[in-house]
């Protein structure tokens, strides 16, 4: 069996629209496996990487890319209908 060897070039922005693309594929399944009813009304940011089941730095993500959030005392809290709106948003 032969080998053969051929130079590919991939454009720069390839990697990012596969990441996007990934992303969104994620998130569609994400969305689907939560059911909307496992959030409480104004969950904690703490519950919202619990349920959601995603780390600090993606929540932070989130928030830098518009995910509105509710400042209580120490707290950062979220409303539920904003949660969903913006995943809902994030969809391809």
């Amino acid at each position: 069996m032969a080998i053969i060897s051929a130079p590919i070039e991939i454009p720069e922005s390839f990697g990012e629209e596969l990441a996007a693309v990934i992303a969104a594929k994620v998130l569609q399944k994400v969305g689907e496996s939560i059911k909307a009813e496992d959030l409480p009304p104004y969950p904690t940011k703490k519950q919202v990487k619990q349920i959601l089941r995603i780390g600090e730095e993606r929540i932070n993500e989130w928030i830098i890319e518009g995910l509105p959030q509710i400042p209580f005392g120490k707290e950062t809290r979220f409303d539920r209908d904003d949660i969903k709106r913006f995943l809902n948003n994030k969809k391809i």
